[in-house]
């Protein structure tokens, strides 16, 4: 049975990111110490802590102060428990048909996929912080980073260089923006996570990437003014846009490349 285990793996990794968003926000370590209630700071027993579960058994209130739990929570669970299955299934990645089990071709698709898992669910680790807290954490781009290089120079040298060669042209690119707009637009954290995404996709990848998210952005950023939600000239986080279009970039990027170059070629 491998989607079950899959999504409770996710919805295990999310309830971990709520953990690492809220810490690395608040000030404790994001890996020492026991999860404790926001609101009266009691620590949370282990079965205050089921992924989704607890959620519903309590009621959506902490069971010692009785302050309503936020919506975040279960909705990062399940999202990465989605994600999760969706990761595997595009790694091709898949179970054998007759017997249900997992088929294991070679050493390279295991570390394929397991690559692409600490890609995704740091991606929207950062998503959430952006989101919650207008951060990009430098203790989840960091060590992101680093497994990224790992993982490229197991793959191949001339990955490596061509990709850390585009992670410096776009970190340049939106460093750029923030000194032109004194930060008004983005932060140093989005320049750091510029890097991250060059290093991650490469060419062309990186060029669908950045012009999905400068898309999606600019749209909803109306949209938001339209409603009145933000002024024009108002910050908004620009992490989630970036790490959406990483992600669809990620698996879809050359594919969305090409079908571009033929319509490019047919104009």
């Amino acid at each position: 049975m491998v989607w079950p285990f899959l999504f409770v793996l996710g919805i295990s990794v999310g309830s971990f990111i709520n953990c690492v968003v809220y810490r690395v926000n608040n000030g404790p370590s994001p890996f020492k110490g026991r999860s404790i209630c926001t609101k009266c700071k009691h620590q949370l027993r282990w079965k205050d802590n089921i992924p989704l579960l607890s959620f519903l058994l309590l009621g959506r209130r902490c069971r010692y102060c009785s302050s309503p739990i936020s919506w975040q929570y279960p909705l990062v669970e399940l999202a990465t428990g989605i994600l999760t299955i969706l990761i595997f299934k595009l790694t091709n990645y898949l179970p054998v048909p007759q017997a249900g089990e997992l088929r294991i071709t070679n050493y390279n698709d295991f570390l394929t996929l397991f690559y692409n898992l600490l890609v995704g669910w740091a991606l929207l680790a950062i998503f959430v912080s952006d989101l919650i807290y207008t951060t990009i954490p430098d203790e989840i781009v960091f060590p992101t980073l680093f497994i990224v290089f790992i993982y490229l120079i197991f793959q191949s040298p001339n990955f490596l260089i061509s990709n850390f060669l585009i992670s410096l042209l776009t970190a340049s690119f939106f460093y750029f923006l923030v000194l032109i707009t004194h930060g008004r637009g983005m932060g140093l954290g989005d320049v750091k996570l510029a890097g991250l995404m060059g290093l991650i996709l490469g060419w062309p990848k990186i060029i669908i990437a950045l012009y999905l998210a400068f898309l999606t952005g600019a749209f909803f950023g109306v949209i938001l003014i339209l409603l009145k939600k933000k002024k024009f000239g108002q910050y908004i986080a620009f992490g989630p846009f970036l790490t959406t279009a990483t992600f669809i970039s990620l698996f879809w990027g050359e594919e969305i490349y090409q079908w571009g170059e033929k319509i490019l070629g047919l104009l």
